[in-house]
């Protein structure tokens, strides 16, 4: 799956509304399908990653804490969460598992 910088000049957003209410992301003019990831600001550590299929966030999307753990993790449509949404603090202990079914309905709390 490619991998794009979200700082890459040829990745764009176009703005024209959808019936979810937000643009679609476009590379070299097409609809991008790829990851695309974020620094934190002045660093070589990864502060998010977002899968996308034909513009819209689909899959899964994670976000670092700044020493490189995972923050959060969970699968996205763009009507919404479905699978498991997790959350870590910063020492990487998990504090917070859901389970979301494919309509985003929260289904179960496990912790």
């Amino acid at each position: 799956m490619i991998r794009i910088d979200i700082n890459d000049p040829n990745l764009t957003l176009r703005d024209r509304p959808t019936n979810w209410g937000t643009g679609v992301w476009l590379y070299n003019g097409v609809l991008f399908t790829g990851i695309v990831y974020e620094y934190f600001p002045n660093t070589t550590q990864f502060s998010s990653e977002s899968e996308y299929v034909d513009g819209i966030l689909d899959g899964r999307q994670v976000e670092y804490w700044p020493n490189g753990k995972i923050k959060d993790e969970y699968f996205e449509k763009y009507d919404g969460v479905y699978g498991s949404f997790k959350e870590w603090n910063e020492q990487g202990v998990l504090i917070t598992h859901q389970i979301y079914d494919s309509n985003g309905n929260l289904i179960e709390v496990i912790i």
